[in-house]
């Protein structure tokens, strides 16, 4: 197990990801390890598998629920994912079971601004969103086709719009895709679920605009289900649905279409907003705060470190590591062939001397030579 933990990461220094993906996975078939998950979820997060980091995330908590690296790999993929509030949550965790040395790269109190902005927006939506139709059932037919009774629907959902898509949130837990009949059309949506015999009509209606049916998407959740509608004209809507399929349709007034700012800058965010320039802020602030003594160098070699090239970390990595923290180069032409465990090389810092784990002396490099 310890051997594989330590290739998988030895190829995360060598910036090998595939070789690491194959290393972590063996050394969880061994032995499971919250530090090989935790491993594993932050290779998936650089290809930007955010779920596949998220489940494993969580599997590496429930091994060491304080486990910081899970914790904090945990917010970042439920942020990515649009959970907000579980991304909250995590990293509130996480910043209370951060060590102080990390504290400052882990970035957490600019994440929990970022998620308390992104639940404050979703919260705005919420009251200015006019409510949400829900549809009511077939009065003449209490049967369906295929035997099943229909009953009032108890399930409400909401929506939330950008000028390019709509969002539809049904308020449901453990809503199967077995359970869910998700009609999406050019001009037209249908949304049934049946359960236990029983049929649901959530929504049925022509859109207010068509859609892209390709772009569409829908994601089943523990607690929801989400469908995403892709807009074929970039407007804002001014309700979700023009009237029902099942009688007659509403007549909606003509409207003003606000295109969509062709100089705005797009970013991955529901609010839209500068995220960007908040990190730009929060730099300066960290600038004008100059550290000193042990600080300021700890801060020396995380600057060295960040814009080395890949060639420069493997050496600060490897140097590091196989040294025992007593050499630090940056020079991989050097570091590539050196050895650092070999006793002619070894060499403790002066007044203190190698040992293995159970305190016995190992042999080194004569300080005198």
């Amino acid at each position: 197990m310890a051997a594989q933990l330590a290739l998988a990461n030895q190829c995360v220094c060598d910036d090998n990801p595939a070789q690491a993906l194959v290393a972590f996975a063996r050394s969880i078939e061994e032995a499971p390890t919250a530090a090989a998950y935790a491993g594993r979820a932050a290779l998936y997060m650089k290809e930007r598998r955010f779920t596949d980091a998220l489940q494993d995330a969580t599997l590496a908590l429930k091994l060491e629920p304080r486990h910081e690296p899970s914790l904090y790999r945990k917010g970042v993929s439920c942020f990515e994912l649009d959970e907000f509030e579980s991304a909250l949550d995590a990293f509130q965790a996480g910043q209370a079971a951060c060590d102080p040395a990390v504290m400052e790269a882990r970035k957490y109190g600019m994440w929990l601004r970022k998620c308390a902005a992104e639940l404050e927006e979703s919260d705005d939506d919420d009251e200015a969103m006019a409510p949400a139709p829900v549809a009511q059932p077939l009065a003449t037919a209490p049967l369906t086709s295929s035997g099943l009774k229909v009953v009032p629907c108890t399930i409400k959902y909401q929506y939330y719009q950008t000028s390019t898509h709509v969002t539809i949130t049904l308020l449901a837990q453990q809503i199967k895709e077995e359970e869910a009949h998700i009609d999406i059309r050019e001009k037209t949506l249908v949304v049934k679920v049946r359960r236990n015999g029983t049929e649901m009509t959530v929504i049925s209606g022509e859109l207010y605009d068509p859609v892209i049916v390709d772009e569409c998407k829908v994601k089943h959740y523990n607690s929801k289900v989400d469908i995403k509608l892709k807009k074929k004209e970039q407007f804002n809507w001014n309700e979700l649905l023009k009237g029902d399929l099942i009688g007659e349709k509403k007549i909606v007034p003509p409207t003003v279409r606000a295109m969509a700012s062709t100089t705005s800058t797009a970013t991955p965010y529901a609010t839209g907003k500068d995220w960007s320039r908040l990190e730009r802020e929060m730099e300066e602030e960290l600038e004008k705060d100059k550290p000193e003594g042990e600080e300021a160098l700890n801060k020396l070699f995380a600057d060295i470190y960040g814009k080395a090239t890949p060639e420069t970390r493997r050496a600060m990595n490897k140097s590091m590591q196989t040294s025992g923290g007593t050499v630090l180069s940056t020079n991989w032409g050097d570091v590539g062939k050196t050895d650092y465990e070999d006793p002619s090389v070894r060499q403790a810092p002066a007044g203190m001397e190698w040992k293995d784990w159970e305190g016995k002396k190992l042999g080194q490099k004569d300080s005198g030579s």
